[in-house]
């Protein structure tokens, strides 16, 4: 059976296409191009989304602190000193509970997002030479 197949190899002569190894080559360049633009393009699109959710995020934010009456406890400590001083323990927990965390956290999470996915694209920009208009061969 081994001879038989030794046989047919040799009677095929089978020999790999001259360029072949650089038909492999530019389509692992394609491949990696393909790869380091579409984690641009999502990367982008991500830091923009959180860039434009940010703005109503801010404005609900600056509304939760105007509704809970974060401003008025805060006025209230600069403009009665001394009674600030004498009860600086209740007024700092009634801070601390006026104070919107869910909108603080929200928006901190956005924030977090767009400067994460802002890196993302610095780095896939920087560190990528793939990245181009084409997608022709290399």
């Amino acid at each position: 059976m081994e001879k038989n197949f030794k046989g047919a190899l040799k009677a095929i002569k089978y020999e790999p296409d001259f360029d072949l190894k650089n038909k492999i080559w530019n389509h692992f360049l394609l491949r990696d191009k393909r790869i380091a633009y579409f984690k641009l393009i999502s990367f982008s699109s991500i830091s923009m989304a959180s860039l434009v959710g940010f703005i109503p995020m801010f404005k609900i934010m600056a509304n939760d602190f105007t509704q809970s009456g974060f401003y008025e406890y805060l006025s209230l400590a600069f403009s009665n000193g001394g009674l600030f001083s004498k009860y600086s323990q209740d007024f700092i927990y009634s801070l601390a509970e006026s104070v919107p965390t869910m909108s603080i956290v929200f928006s901190l999470a956005l924030i977090f997002i767009f400067f994460s996915s802002l890196r993302y694209v610095t780095k896939q920009i920087i560190n990528n030479k793939y990245i181009g208009p084409s997608y022709g061969v290399i």
